[in-house]
């Protein structure tokens, strides 16, 4: 095969027309010593191509069986022809697509974990991360994760519990959608049919953003922390925050865990408990409200449930508003 012949199906590869069979041609050809070329690159050259190159793996990985697969082999052959690919469409004129070959597929050879159990698949990643894979989605991370930085693409949805480390964090890329911690645990939930990516916090803080062109000092993004959620609009590139369905207490073991049953106490004592137990943010928008009392005992109920029950008592109503909820209510003198 020639160098335009290759170019050519490569080039029908990157559009996604090609055969498995093709699929296996581009691997082999790369493999042929003759067209193995050495280049030094630059970390920055590095970096920019290899996001490219498991961006593209991500989004063409075939399932080769029915159960859970470790493919680094294949998934050299295939990097090989997505960093020549992007390469010979993006690269600067002085790098030779071929050279980019050589030295990048050795470096970054990937892993990828399916699961195709009915029950959650624990992975345990070399950092200490440990990562609830959800049925039919997949992870993939490259041989050297945890070397200068901690990165992994994800398809469908996982809970993940990151180890903490200050000095590399940690980066879920799913789609177009980023989610950056130092330690912390989330769940990240990819719906293919609506175009959506729902990141949701258990513990600490995390960062969700969304790439873009040109996007050097400035990126759509929040920072959500426990029992908030951020949900991505592919569609729209837009992303909006709230609070989760269910939220969970978060208080921390050492703190004790408040007894949730008031006798005549003040709605605005109430709300503080639920703040500190949650980390939820309330708003009382009448201060006339805040002093009325409050006889109940909220224990074993959903905080939502909790929170319908004394506003009830009171003839008050609530409504969320982005991560924040808004007690609405005359007085009750």
């Amino acid at each position: 095969m020639t160098q335009q012949e290759f170019n050519q199906l490569l080039k029908r590869y990157l559009e996604g027309q090609t055969t498995e069979q093709e699929d296996q041609l581009l691997a082999e050809w790369y493999a042929t010593p003759a067209n193995q070329v050495e280049l030094s690159l630059s970390d920055t050259q590095k970096g920019s191509i290899e996001k490219r190159i498991w961006q593209g793996i991500k989004t063409r990985i075939r399932p080769a069986s029915s159960r859970r697969t470790i493919r680094m082999a294949w998934l050299s052959g295939l990097a090989a022809c997505l960093v020549l690919g992007f390469a010979w469409l993006y690269s600067p004129s002085e790098i030779d697509p071929e050279s980019l070959v050589a030295t990048l597929v050795r470096e970054h050879a990937g892993i990828e974990v399916k699961n195709t159990n009915a029950t959650e698949q624990e992975v345990a990643l070399p950092d200490g991360t440990t990562v609830l894979l959800a049925q039919n989605s997949s992870l993939v991370y490259g041989k050297t994760f945890n070397q200068a930085r901690r990165e992994v693409y994800l398809t469908g949805e996982a809970f993940f519990n990151v180890k903490r480390n200050v000095t590399k964090p940690f980066v879920v890329h799913t789609g177009e959608l980023d989610t950056e911690v130092l330690g912390t645990s989330f769940r990240i939930q990819q719906n293919e049919k609506d175009k959506t990516t729902e990141v949701s916090v258990r513990t600490g803080k995390v960062s969700v953003y969304a790439r873009g062109k040109n996007q050097q000092r400035e990126r759509n993004g929040f920072i959500i922390t426990p029992n908030q959620r951020a949900v991505y609009d592919a569609s729209t590139r837009n992303i909006t925050p709230g609070i989760v369905e269910e939220p969970v207490a978060v208080l921390p073991s050492k703190n004790a865990t408040p007894a949730l049953v008031f006798r005549e106490a003040s709605f605005e004592k109430v709300l503080a408990e639920l703040t500190r137990l949650y980390g939820i943010e309330f708003v009382i928008s009448n201060p006339m409200v805040k002093d009325c009392r409050i006889t109940a005992d909220l224990n074993a109920l959903s905080m939502f449930t909790q929170l319908e029950l004394i506003c009830k008592s009171v003839d008050a109503t609530y409504e969320k508003r982005g991560t924040v909820v808004f007690i609405n209510g005359d007085s009750c003198q």
